[in-house]
């Protein structure tokens, strides 16, 4: 499909929107102080009722503008370290070695039911201070609300339950947060609450949707990118027992899932001025859909773009990063945790699984118009 429509030009007009579909002009855009996503924000208090989920979308980090982006993001800075993240890895590690041994020889059950979902999951909860008990009820009901994003035409269906689930989602966090405030711990969501530039703190709003925000993503995307990664990559036993055996580094091996197989298949923008691309111009304050995932299968930027090739990212020079996670100032805060998840769930898995098997059935791929990801991934473990 995206070959298809890139042989009309790297950047379209339809349906009322532009559409991007080149690594360089995505990168470019994403890169430029004249785009803006604060529209998005705009949309949802317009389509949306009040209450929590209005909310939660209008104070969405990613669909801030500066100047409340760029202090969002520093103080989220200062509480996200790269040292938080890294000391994750032994709890990592630990969590999925326990979750695998019980599926040592087991001939067909779902890897994502078993594994991919739960990791994460548990993750995300360990890293915000969220009780293990109350895990799986968030998960749920974050999972509900994202059904929110996406397509403006699925939100003015009528967004379902997913009002009902925000509120319930806030309830919880309202009184998570109000429980740290009171007795803070060494978690994200303490450090949220403590971070301080001149003066300057997240609102109770800001921290709400910050917090479901993260619960949601940092679920969601660290999932979808191990499960469609990991089924385009078992069926190929000779690069499964290369990478097994180490030949092919794991950070190499996850640069191509997130190329691959993108679970998040667009971000949205406005230009403040226009910008031009091979004589086509995209005006300001039109709506622009930036196709990641075709601008990860740009030919321009990887030779060879629909086959899968870990290798890629062990030839010099290195190909261009894949732009799963955008680019620019709205850079996914939760990137560096994806990819040591991923990383440690992959070596993980060939550590204690050596010889896992995709089912040979056809896989069932739930697209939602934004994302794109595996119902399940039948696998033999033995």
């Amino acid at each position: 499909m995206f070959a298809q429509a890139r042989a009309s030009g790297q950047v379209l007009q339809s349906s009322g929107s532009w559409l991007v579909l080149g690594h360089a002009e995505a990168t470019a855009l994403l890169r430029s102080p004249t785009t803006r996503s604060g529209f998005i924000a705009d949309l949802y208090r317009e389509l949306l009722p009040p209450g929590a989920a209005r909310d939660e979308m209008a104070h969405r980090v990613n669909f801030l503008d500066p100047p409340d982006h760029t202090r969002v993001r520093r103080l989220v800075a200062k509480a996200f370290t790269p040292r938080r993240v890294a000391e994750l890895k032994p709890y990592v590690a630990a969590l999925c070695e326990q979750l695998l041994r019980p599926l040592a020889g087991a001939r067909d059950i779902d890897l994502i039911a078993a594994f991919a979902h739960q990791v994460p999951s548990l993750v995300i909860s360990e890293l915000l201070g969220v009780p293990i008990a109350d895990r799986e009820r968030l998960t749920i009901l974050s999972d509900r609300v994202s059904e929110l994003l996406g397509l403006r035409a699925n939100l003015e269906r009528g967004p379902g339950g997913a009002l009902e689930a925000a509120e319930s989602l806030h309830t919880y966090l309202r009184a998570l947060i109000a429980e740290r405030r009171r007795t803070p711990a060494d978690d994200l969501l303490s450090a949220l609450l403590a971070a301080d530039e001149d003066s300057e703190r997240l609102s109770e709003d800001e921290l709400l949707s910050l917090a479901a925000t993260l619960y949601s993503a940092g679920h969601r995307t660290t999932r979808d990118l191990f499960s469609n990664g990991l089924a385009a990559l078992l069926p190929d036993r000779a690069l499964v027992a290369e990478v097994r055996a180490g030949s092919i580094p794991t950070a190499a091996v996850i640069e191509e899932f997130l190329r691959f197989e993108t679970p998040t298949h667009y971000v949205a923008r406005m230009l403040t001025e226009p910008m031009e691309f091979d004589g086509i111009t995209l005006p300001a304050n039109e709506p622009i859909a930036i196709v990641l995932a075709a601008a990860n299968r740009d030919p321009a930027a990887y030779p060879a773009p629909d086959r899968f090739d870990p290798r890629r990212w062990t030839r010099a020079p290195e190909p261009h990063p894949p732009l799963s996670f955008a680019f620019g100032a709205h850079f996914c805060v939760g990137a560096s945790l994806a990819r040591l998840e991923a990383g440690t769930m992959l070596e993980t898995l060939f550590a204690v699984l050596p010889e896992i098997t995709l089912v040979d059935t056809p896989l069932p791929w739930r697209h939602t118009g934004l994302f794109r990801s595996l119902e399940t991934l039948r696998v033999h473990t033995g």
